[in-house]
């Protein structure tokens, strides 16, 4: 019974060898990880300022529209890093993947805007560039 008992203690114990280990969680990983989750937090932000104050009559409808689609992308960016940094590659390629990822983001409108809202948008910019800072 014993020798059962301790067989089946050592079987059990065995893990899968293909299960990843999560990263610890000061890691690197785990830092960009969370700031990628801020980046979500900061795009939902900036939609929300600016159907806010298209409400207040301070931004038109067609800026809303232009960040509401220009989330959409983001929103995909901030997909991608997620899914990567989930992915089995080491930390290296990850970061290689995710700088590749980052030249095409850009804040929509330019010029002159409200100021809540560039103050919005500005956010979400220092968030990207707290990412591109962790993989370089």
């Amino acid at each position: 019974m014993k020798r059962v008992l301790i067989a089946c203690l050592l079987l059990s114990s065995c893990g899968n060898p293909t299960v990843q280990t999560p990263a610890p969680p000061n890691s690197p990983q785990t830092q960009v990880l969370n700031i990628d989750k801020t980046l979500a937090d900061s795009i939902n932000a900036a939609v929300k300022t600016a159907i806010s104050l298209r409400n207040q009559g301070q931004v038109s409808a067609a800026d809303v529209n232009t960040i509401e689609n220009w989330a959409k992308a983001a929103a995909i960016l901030d997909d991608q890093i997620a899914t990567e940094l989930g992915s089995a590659d080491p930390w290296t390629v990850q970061k290689q993947k995710i700088l590749l990822l980052l030249p095409g983001f850009q804040i929509p409108i330019t010029g002159t805007i409200n100021q809540t809202l560039a103050a919005s948008l500005a956010a979400v910019t220092t968030t990207v560039n707290l990412i591109r800072a962790q993989v370089q």
